[in-house]
């Protein structure tokens, strides 16, 4: 179970509604539900979401104030002293001195409070705490965080805990039986929360009653918390929950902050602060998530940098996952028809499962997330390995065919087994390879370690490479430059093509045979470029048609060009996709549209499968396509038109058997390399 949320009481919060002349639920309801908005763009999976404002937990938390009252440890006295504010803290005087009577943080000075206040007899479990933690090493972690706590508590006994405020409101009534005019310290109320959570005191709803199924998951295996509030949660709230007669939770975890990528405190002040929702708005989602989980240290500190965050998406997610799905899934459709097929386990197997599961859920408990993911990307790595030492495709010949099947299916099984390592970190990656396998994930320790989890017969789907390259600024502006050279070049020897054409016509004009470019390869006479969708919309009156917006890199701006691809693609699938565009054509109208170019797609058989022929992700947008050993400038589209040039050369497009778009055999390609549809092999182009 779950559970997290907003604390939403204290002075605070109150002082910052005042001075923007709002309610504090106001301030609050716009803070929670933009936290929930970003937990659901971040794919956090919370059973529940509590907000300390509700109903539920003002019941939980007056029932665990009136249990320790009833066990004699809250007593009326007066509050002398100091209070953090921000922090939401009484400071002792010693505290208070060291710190020149101001907020360390912010440098505003401490307030002086002198009120009628509630307490907690927190000095009466002093020992109590110093044993349970010392007979309980996993209760706080990382070590170094049990050592500071047992170093204070060791140093400096503790004393009564003031627990009630009566100079503001804004916050949980004490109960009935006490002075109404106090209202709970936050820090009392807030802590409750997590057995409000799970009803863990039998309170959540009156009239249906206590919940015994969600009260069983008390006591918590682990509270994870920021390092700035571990007191709270190692001390105070234990304290409270002996004196309430319930068990602590089993561990504190207290992870570290994320800092700017020179190592110094977000703030905004300095300008510093990295907004996720920013992050998420120029990255996709997995891509956060992995770079958060792997890069921070156990516990430790994370320093923020994109260009790691791009390095790790480029490294881990598209070279070593997104490679290794694309080559395994495609050579199921060349060796097994697209199928798991029907044949015995290797002699060695790509894993060692057992031993994998065995560290990872070792990491996993131990909350040890960089370990953990550290060993689900290293398992695609030997994945990766072992069909590379493998090599299947030169396993030539129909007698080896069992043996291509065997390494496939290995390597398919591998893929199926690692991908539940990495559902924790990126679930929408996972999800995908899941589906992609045809087959749901079970329980991690359900997963036969013999590497045979797979039904013979189930479809493996390759669809599109599941991620692609991140760029840098620099380096998008580089792509950018390297195009527009690319298509600088293409208007000079369009212009030369132009001047060499008018003396091609005087000499014919004056009765001599123009050498046009007879022994041209037809290939080359056609203008192929790499374009990307811009914008897509549906044809008005055309139900199998879109219409798209190209760009080509042409100086002109984007091409208009109808394509027949609805009911193949979705919209969303083909906006920002990179092609290929036949260029040179003339324009033709199409049911009403000026479509000035085409969009290479291959064919199945039956015409049923349509699938486009791509670049390379990172082909510089508006360059040529070529096949090696052949050259010529692209004719005119008047040329193209008059001798029927792309009737002739259409003839010849189809996929190899890998797949790869070819031109009478011969691969099409850019400088990225070469061009392909994502599963049509041996299907003609056009």
């Amino acid at each position: 179970f779950f559970l997290t949320g907003t604390d939403e009481h204290g002075e605070k919060i109150a002082k910052t509604a005042e001075g923007q002349g709002k309610e504090p639920i106001d301030i609050c309801d716009k803070f929670a539900t933009g936290f929930q908005v970003l937990n659901q763009r971040i794919l956090i999976s919370n059973d529940d979401y509590l907000r300390t404002t509700s109903a539920r937990h003002k019941r939980t938390a007056q029932e665990l104030w009136k249990k320790c009252a009833a066990n004699g440890d809250i007593y009326l006295d007066t509050y002398t002293g100091w209070y953090n504010v921000r922090e939401e803290t009484f400071v002792t005087e010693s505290d208070a001195q060291l710190a020149d009577y101001k907020d360390p943080t912010t440098g505003l000075p401490l307030k002086k409070v002198k009120e009628e206040s509630y307490f907690f007899k927190m000095s009466e479990y002093h020992d109590k705490l110093v044993k349970h933690i010392e007979d309980n090493p996993n209760f706080i972690r990382p070590e170094g965080h049990r050592n500071q706590i047992l170093t204070r508590l060791n140093s400096d006994r503790l004393r009564d805990l003031s627990i009630s405020r009566t100079s503001f409101s804004w916050g949980i009534p004490v109960p009935e039986g006490f002075d109404e005019k106090h209202v709970m310290y936050v820090w009392f109320d807030a802590l409750s929360n997590y057995l409000t959570g799970i009803d863990a005191l039998g309170v959540r709803d009156p009239e249906t009653g206590p919940n015994p199924e969600l009260a069983k998951f008390w006591p918590a295996n682990v509270h994870i918390i920021g390092k700035d509030i571990l007191w709270f949660h190692t001390v105070i709230w234990p304290c409270i929950l002996f004196s309430a007669g319930i068990t602590p939770p089993t561990t504190v975890f207290a992870h570290g902050f994320v800092n700017d990528k020179e190592g110094k405190k977000m703030s905004k002040s300095i300008g510093n602060v990295i907004d996720p929702h920013d992050m998420l708005n120029q990255y996709p989602v997995d891509t956060f998530r992995w770079y958060l989980c792997k890069e921070a240290p156990y516990g430790g500190e994370l320093s923020f940098s994109e260009d790691s965050l791009r390095d790790m998406h480029n490294a881990d997610l598209c070279d070593t996952l997104g490679n290794l799905i694309h080559r395994a899934t495609n050579l199921c459709q060349k060796y097994c028809g697209g199928t798991v097929p029907d044949v015995p386990a290797p002699a060695n197997p790509p894993l060692d499962l057992g031993a994998i599961k065995t560290s990872y859920i070792e990491k996993m408990k131990n909350f040890e997330l960089q370990g953990g993911a550290s060993i689900a990307i290293q398992t695609f790595r030997d994945i990766n390995g072992y069909l590379t030492e493998q090599a299947p495709w030169h396993m030539k010949g129909d007698e080896r065919a069992e043996e291509r099947q065997i390494i496939v299916r290995a390597t398919l099984e591998a893929v199926y087994a690692a991908a539940h390592l990495l559902l924790p970190f990126i679930p929408g990656g996972a999800s995908i390879i899941f589906r992609k396998l045809g087959t749901e994930p079970v329980l991690l320790t359900g997963l036969n370690s013999d590497l045979r989890n797979l039904k013979v017969g189930t479809s493996i789907n390759v669809g599109d490479v599941l991620y692609s390259k991140l760029l840098s600024e620099a380096d998008k502006l580089s792509a950018e430059d390297a195009a527009k050279k690319k298509a600088e070049s293409y208007a000079e020897a369009q212009k030369r093509k132009k001047e060499k054409k008018a003396k091609e016509i005087a000499k014919s004009k004056a009765g001599q045979k123009a050498s046009a470019s007879a022994d041209q390869p037809d290939f080359t006479k056609m203008e192929i470029r790499v374009g990307e969708i811009k914008k897509i919309w549906l044809h008005p009156e055309a139900d199998k048609l879109f219409c798209e917006e190209i760009d080509c890199g042409e100086e002109s701006g984007p091409r208009e060009i109808a394509s027949g691809l609805r009911g193949h693609y979705e919209l969303s699938e083909m906006e920002g996709k990179k092609v290929l565009v036949v260029c040179n054509l003339k324009a033709s109208k199409i049911v009403g549209f000026s479509s000035n170019g085409m969009v290479l797609a291959a064919k199945g058989d039956d015409g049923a499968k349509v699938e486009l022929v791509t670049p390379p992700e990172d082909a510089a947008v508006g360059e040529r396509v070529f096949i090696d050993g052949l050259s010529g400038d692209p004719f005119s589209s008047a040329q193209v038109k008059k001798k029927k040039v792309w009737d002739t050369v259409a003839k010849k497009f189809k996929t190899n058997d890998e797949g790869v778009a070819t031109w009478d055999g011969k691969e099409i390609k850019t400088s990225a390399g070469p061009c392909s549809a994502a599963t049509l092999a041996g299907a003609p182009i056009s």
